[in-house]
């Protein structure tokens, strides 16, 4: 295994004397390409995925609506082209008629739409499902507080969206979609026979419903009849499938009533009619069995296999940047229904993006190879893809260095060799095969508000951190901030950004800049350096009993040495105000799965944007209802300024408004913000086509080898 390389110390020891820092292989093998990724994926599924060493591979082997291109901006991909409304808030993609899965099935737009609402569900607790907060629906659906009448009731009709409105908001409602037979339920694919289950369930055991047929955005029945897509938790597994409708007959939550009211206009999906055009929203009581957890309440309609449209309840001005997210990239359901947790790996997997799948050997490395079936399949150079999960640092740069792969991922280089890297150590002359760019990323300790309620504790521990200390442990121009929302040094802006931000070029902080010389967001200052206010807050913590009465715990993923002094940097500064912290190494997906849990007290995490906006990428981590609000951080005054921003067409109003939301979020310190990344690459001179851009998302299936760039040395 590469990762058990020996370590090569380059402190003390001889530098190489040429211009590049890595060696070249004796042998070069122009169709195979070896990346040293950022450690072990969680996932491979879209749906799931949520860690950097996954997002790259996922964009490499499931296509979406848009894709990356070498700018990091969306590029047409199965959508060859889209509408938008003047208002912002329909959007329409037509897809093309030639892409394909791996076994050979055309994708449509009914994939898109299973894998939104896959992420959408509750039963599968994506970590992407924030992506979809937008359309209409969606996190009604994902709350389990919007359905659709299955019947009319008083002045309720069937067919209309309903919410929820007299249950609490932090209870659990009561499902609706539960459902048994009365005979065992043969699971398979829509419209095959019985005899072709892949799942059987126990008559009288209970089955989730997911979706029917012949929905807005459903697949039309095959036969004629009515067919239900159910899951069905049978161990931890699970399995789902599709059953004639008619043979769920039981519906054990069926008596439970429930208050509701005809949803809001600007949350039902479809046009106005009359029934939802003004007027009052009386408080009816149902049955459960009166209601419908229906795909239909949410925003995305299919009118043709090859078209699928999504509405947005408010203005949303990025959503086409948000169609590269993986929560929109399609998935294939026939490969989910079967193993819905393990669809993934190789010996399940059906993929649709330029690459496939061959091989997952966990912490060790993912192979993948060209994809005969991918509709762009000339564009395509590499005949093998090879992803070794490196965690550590050290053994990354040196399986680099040793020449066993050709381009390290970004920031996987040891902060302790960057001085020789960089060119500090050699007059200023850094190797040629080191890239050092802007990256929209911020580096920050997650405090969990639940176990650390006291809001002045955790200012004090904010204003305890002087920023400008951390530059020695990363040598990397990373950008100290106590700012959340990240974006470039304002004394580096153009004239012309300059003045389209409002600031001058004394300004401290950072601005970002969303459309070069048009658009700029500028966030609030944030809690910056100051002891004496540090300490004055510590006092009041202790005058409000909120002081802890034990350690604190501060927790990073090991395997870095710049996250190891960063920790012991923070204790330190936590110390001088009296706040005893022990620091903690942990495993980076046993820290992911912690902190997502909220099992833990402080914890070094960061936030990487997919494009250049904060009310999608960095602001939405603070909501109450956000899956992956790890901090669970909940607080009135930033969710009502964040909803007022939604409403607002016109972007420099609507950015004034966030800026104002995060002030509020910021003063609370349910976060306390470290730095800018910049992204560190090292890159053979061989390779073309690693497109660095500011989110870190190269297209990696378009980059090839080049045996006359081996000549450099």
């Amino acid at each position: 295994m590469l990762r058990s390389l020996a370590v090569v110390a380059l402190v003390g020891c001889s530098l190489p004397e040429g211009d590049y820092f890595g060696r070249t292989p004796d042998t070069l093998d122009p169709t195979h390409f070896r990346w040293c990724n950022q450690g072990e994926p969680d996932h491979l599924d879209p749906t799931l995925a949520s860690s950097t060493a996954s997002s790259q591979l996922v964009a490499t082997l499931f296509d979406g609506l848009t894709t990356y291109g070498p700018d990091g901006l969306p590029a047409a991909s199965l959508a060859t082209h889209w509408e938008i409304a003047p208002d912002l808030r329909t959007f329409t993609f037509h897809l093309r008629r030639d892409a394909r899965w791996s076994n050979g099935r055309a994708v449509t737009a009914y994939d898109i739409a299973h894998s939104a609402f896959r992420v959408a569900h509750p039963l599968t607790a994506s970590p992407n499902a924030d992506t979809l907060a937008p359309i209409k629906g969606a996190t009604g659906y994902l709350t389990r507080r919007v359905f659709v009448m299955r019947r009319a009731v008083a002045s309720l009709s069937a067919g209309e969206v309903v919410e929820v409105a007299g249950e609490v908001a932090s209870e659990p409602i009561v499902d609706p979609s539960a459902r048994t037979g009365g005979r065992p339920l043969a699971l398979r694919d829509l419209g095959a026979a019985a005899t072709t289950a892949y799942a059987i369930v126990p008559a009288g055991k209970t089955v989730t419903l997911m979706m029917t047929t012949g929905g807005r955005a459903t697949l039309p029945s095959p036969d004629g009849a009515a067919w239900a897509y159910v899951a069905w938790q049978r161990d931890l597994e699970g399995v789902a499938g599709w059953v004639p409708t008619r043979e769920l007959d039981g519906e054990p939550n069926g008596d439970h009533v429930l208050q509701v009211r005809r949803a809001q206009v600007k949350d039902t999906p479809g046009p106005p009619d009359s029934r939802t055009e003004g007027g009052e929203r009386p408080i009816v009581a149902v049955h459960a069995r009166d209601l419908l957890h229906s795909t239909d309440a949410i925003g995305i309609a299919i009118p043709d296999p090859y078209t699928i449209t999504f509405e947005t309840a408010d203005p949303t001005p990025y959503f086409l940047a948000l169609t590269t997210n993986r929560a929109l990239r399609a998935t294939p359901i026939e490969a989910w229904s079967r193993w819905p947790r393990r669809w993934d790996r190789p010996e399940h997997i059906v993929t649709s993006g330029p690459f496939h799948l061959a091989a997952w050997v966990e912490r060790d490395r993912v192979e993948l190879v060209r994809s005969p079936t991918y509709w762009d399949r000339g564009a395509v150079k590499l005949a093998r893809f090879t992803a070794f999960s490196m965690d550590d640092q050290a053994a990354s740069t040196n399986t680099y260095f040793t020449g066993a792969c050709d381009a390290t991922a970004a920031n996987t280089i040891p902060s302790s060799y960057l001085p020789a890297i960089n060119g500090e150590q050699r007059a200023g002359r850094a190797y040629k095969d080191y890239d050092v760019s802007p990256f929209l990323g911020v580096y920050f300790a997650w405090i969990q508000t639940r176990k650390l309620p006291n809001v002045h504790l955790r200012r004090a521990l904010s204003l305890a951190i002087d920023r400008t200390g951390v530059a020695r442990f990363t040598h990397g121009g990373e950008i100290p901030t106590a700012q959340l929302t990240p974006g470039t040094p304002i004394a580096a802006l153009s004239d012309a950004d300059l003045a389209v931000c409002g600031v001058t070029r004394d300004t401290q902080g950072v601005a970002l800049v969303m459309i070069a010389g048009q658009l700029c967001y500028v966030p609030p200052p944030g809690l910056s350096y100051d002891l004496a206010a540090a300490r004055h807050e510590v006092e009041l913590a202790r005058g409000e009993g909120g002081f802890p009465d034990h350690v604190l715990e501060y927790r990073y993923n090991a395997g870095s040495e710049a996250h190891k002094q960063i920790a012991e940097y923070l204790q330190a500064a936590w110390a001088n105000i009296g706040v005893p912290v022990r620091v903690t190494a942990q495993e980076w997906n046993s820290l992911l799965d912690d902190t997502h849990k909220g099992d833990y007290e402080i914890s070094r995490l960061g936030n990487i944007g997919t494009f250049a906006d904060t009310e999608s990428e960095f602001l939405p981590l603070f909501r109450c209802d956000s899956p992956d609000n790890r901090g669970k951080y909940c607080s009135a005054a930033f969710e009502r300024l964040m909803d007022e921003a939604r409403t607002i067409s016109d972007r420099r109003l609507r950015n004034a408004k966030l800026r104002e939301a995060e002030a509020v979020m910021i003063e609370d310190a349910p976060v306390l913000p470290i730095y800018v990344y910049t992204q560190k690459h090292l890159i053979k001179p061989y390779v073309r086509g690693y497109a660095v851009n500011l989110i870190d998302q190269p297209p990696l299936w378009q980059i090839w080898i080049d045996p006359a760039g081996r000549a450099a040395r």
